[in-house]
């Protein structure tokens, strides 16, 4: 595709070319139209847009593209600050002290920047590490293929079933299974939906295809078959009709088998002794060769992690069938072979695989525009328990939802290739097209400290580190650029746990695996509000002690409906000595994700540009109206105004919540 320039698209004020030591173009411009319309779109396919950023799964990532209209704006050569030209930042360096996804410092090195990128979590460190380093995919390519030929060697023998046509031997995809559970009558199978797949043609294939008598036969007894909505009926849908007793495995029960016919291609079938053979010999390899210390996999206590504590579940383990185990297990021990330069890439996206590979795993492969598709386990932000279970083959020689190969294509192949060409939309007549960013890239290299920032482009220091204590030289920084935790809206540490445990066994030396989760801005609970303000304020006030005078500005994206949360930010900015300079509002949320549909969901970022606080400032910031209208637009706006007035004003602490109740609530 032929590189193109293209023409500014929104208006720039008339001003002489600056540097960073005199006048910020983001205190008073930001093109809130341009941004919002591109961010609009990112929302639905954020991963299509940022590929590389998306080498492991991490929660509550904004769009890039709103991140690099901000970094335009702190571009100090005005002829290069149209969102659509390259580079920039050059010989600039951004910190961005909460990295989480790695959203920011992806964008910054882009332009060319030196990046600073920390996070308390280790995944996020690992992540932006393996994203930024430049190893060729080629490279990547026959490290995959050799890795791949290895496992499936192992695994082979455990995904073998027969054509129900033919009878020939077949590769298994996936085993769909039945959820037990209690009802007043005895024990009943539940499934999510009787529909297998609507296809092409109009025929539906259904499970009374396999069990005409909506029965099945389970050690001699025989047990109702019922779906998800008949459940309700009857009242047993909630926890209280689980079978809590019984291993969190043994509650699933397998009914359906799919897989590949070189003749007949893909089939359905009733799971038969064969296959119920395969998963007993998985089972029994895992007992004697998976030796695993059970207190690195105890589930703790937490928002999130209750879900599976009051049911029973006690560790990571039990959410996965035994050949689960086993791909986890033989892919541990083949790692060990893997060169150095080559591990950390490989073996987070071994780990991003195991959220299409667990029991949690849902099956949404029913419907004509998606057959055979998964709903991996983190699709509504929380822990969910699928009536219909789905055991995918992370092996499988096809491409499909959810195996190895094809995340790697998507994971590693399509991001390494967009990392050496970044591509953009432009609004072009009346559609989006496609446009490269000539000389750009989306790679880097490592630095050991920032001295070795001096003369050069695109170096970056990524570190698991607590940032409220930053080892770096004071106003060394020009400008600091995050996206922090949404005070209670993600509890990603929580979460990120499903992960963890499986990473320290493979990579125990890259990490400090035993590092404090508490130590996070996230108020995980309502009685944690203050620890929110607390932790948040400690980064601010290392913020403020590292930025360069006086161009140095703190820029980040915030949104929250209670006035708690932006009192406890407005508290925490103010003892760090900051005030507002301007904010903006971008859209930040796809009004259709599953964590916000139909929920009064605020949907757009109020974009905080803040700078260290002066002792001979003016008061620009009037005191706004209390909020009436609960448009997402029209409140952040309104909130952003208030931090302004907040940070101008005199008021104590103590009474800045109060002022925040009023506000929002009247």
């Amino acid at each position: 595709m032929e590189a193109t320039q293209i023409a500014l698209t929104f208006p720039i004020p008339s001003v002489p070319l600056v540097k960073p030591d005199s006048v910020v173009s983001i205190d008073t411009f930001f093109p809130e139209d341009e941004a919002n319309r591109i961010a609009e779109i990112e929302s639905f396919n954020k991963h299509l847009f940022r590929p590389n950023t998306y080498l492991h799964k991490w929660w509550a990532r904004r769009a890039g593209s709103t991140f690099r209209y901000i970094l335009k704006q702190l571009v100090p050569d005005l002829s290069k600050r149209d969102y659509y030209t390259p580079g920039g930042l050059e010989g600039l360096t951004i910190l961005d002290p909460m990295m989480g996804g790695g959203t920011i410092i992806h964008e910054a090195i882009r332009l060319g920047a030196n990046v600073i990128g920390y996070d308390i979590d280790p995944i996020p460190v690992l992540q932006a590490k393996a994203s930024l380093t430049d190893i060729s995919v080629a490279a990547k390519q026959e490290v995959f293929n050799y890795f791949l030929k290895q496992l499936s060697s192992k695994l082979a023998k455990y995904y073998h079933t027969t054509c129900p046509i033919c009878h020939s031997k077949a590769e298994l995809q996936f085993i769909l299974y039945g959820l037990r559970k209690i009802s007043v009558s005895g024990e009943i199978i539940v499934v999510d939906s009787f529909i297998l797949r609507e296809e092409q043609n109009g025929d539906v294939k259904r499970l009374e295809l396999f069990y005409p008598e909506k029965t099945v036969s389970i050690s001699g007894s025989v047990f109702p078959i019922i779906d998800k909505e008949e459940a309700r009926k009857i009242g047993v849908n909630g926890k209280s009709s689980d079978l809590l007793s019984i291993p969190f495995m043994q509650r699933y029960v397998p009914l359906v088998a799919v897989g590949h016919c070189n003749t007949h291609r893909t089939f359905f079938k009733k799971v038969d002794g064969l296959d119920l053979d395969s998963i007993s010999s998985a089972h029994q390899w895992v007992l004697n060769n998976m030796n695993l210390s059970e207190k690195y996999f105890h589930i703790p206590k937490g928002p999130k992690s209750d879900d599976l504590r009051t049911r029973n579940i006690q560790t990571f383990i039990e959410l996965f069938f035994p050949r689960q185990l086993a791909y986890i297990a033989q892919s541990r021990l083949l790692l060990q072979d893997i060169p150095a330069e080559h591990l950390p890439w490989l073996t987070l996206l071994i780990s991003t695989s195991l959220e299409f590979n667990s029991a949690l795993c849902g099956y949404k492969g029913a419907e004509k525009r998606r057959p055979g598709a998964i709903r991996h386990v983190f699709s509504h932000h929380a822990y969910s328990f699928p009536y219909t279970s789905l055991e995918n083959n992370p092996v499988f020689s096809r491409h499909a939802s959810g195996t190895l190969k094809s995340l790697f294509v998507s994971r590693i192949v399509s991001a390494g290739v967009w990392a050496r060409q970044p591509v953009e939309r432009k609004f072009v007549g009346k559609s989006w097209v496609k446009r490269i960013i000539p000389n750009e890239i989306d790679l880097g290299k490592e630095a050991a400290s920032i001295k070795d920032f001096k003369g050069e482009t695109r170096r970056f220091i990524v570190s698991q580190n607590n940032s409220t204590r930053m080892q770096l030289p004071s106003e060394c920084v020009d400008f600091i650029v995050t996206d922090p935790p949404y005070f209670d809206s993600v509890q990603y540490s929580d979460l990120s746990n499903f992960f963890r445990c499986w990473l320290r066994c493979f990579l125990p030396g890259h990490a400090d695996w035993r590092y404090r989760e508490s130590s996070s801005a996230v108020a995980e609970a309502p009685e944690q509000d203050r620890k929110f303000g607390s932790v948040i304020e400690g980064i601010w006030k290392e913020c403020n002690r590292l930025l360069k005078r006086p161009h140095g500005r703190l820029i980040f994206t915030y949104h929250h409906w209670r006035y708690t949360a932006w009192a406890q930010l407005n508290i925490a900015l103010k003892k760090a000595g900051f005030v507002l300079s301007n904010a903006y509002v971008v859209h930040s949320e796809n009004p259709i994700s599953v964590h916000i549909r139909n929920l009064h969901s605020l949907k757009h970022d109020t974009i905080l540009v803040l700078k260290p606080h002066n002792e001979n400032k003016k008061h620009i910031w009037p005191k706004p109206e209390p909020v009436t209208n609960f448009d997402s637009y029209s409140f952040c706006q309104s909130c952003g105004q208030m931090t302004g007035w907040i940070l101008d004003s005199d008021l104590p602490v103590d009474e800045i919540e109060y002022e925040w109740s009023k506000f929002i609530e009247g």
